[in-house]
């Protein structure tokens, strides 16, 4: 892995590469409601913006996705579109977390001259 994909991850692809790495497959409307859960209603995620942004992620290969089982005639609505993390989506999260540490700490000690 390159490492300036970790730099090319954004605010709102490391929020979903962190849910997803937590959580089982999800669907973009569950992705949805846990954003918006942690960022307690601070932050509104669309659908507008959410699937282009999972598609832009599927293309670096950060996340993988199937279509569901289920009926959309037995639920009443569409076919749901499972996303799930790759394991280059949990390398390019543990580097970004690993830099976002180091920084923390790095307030810690004096700086170098």
């Amino acid at each position: 892995m390159e490492t300036q994909l970790i730099f090319k991850l954004s605010a709102l692809e490391e929020d979903i590469l962190t849910i997803l790495r937590s959580q089982d497959d999800m669907y973009g409307l569950q992705i949805i409601k846990y954003l918006e859960k942690a960022h307690e209603g601070q932050k509104k995620i669309k659908e507008g913006s959410i699937y282009p942004t999972l598609h832009r992620m599927e293309i670096k290969g950060f996340v993988a996705s199937y279509w569901g089982e289920d009926r959309p005639e037995e639920r009443g609505g569409a076919r749901r579109k499972y996303y799930q993390i790759t394991g280059e989506g949990r390398q390019v999260l543990n580097s970004r977390l690993a830099v976002r540490e180091r920084l923390s700490s790095s307030f810690l000690q004096p700086c170098p001259a």
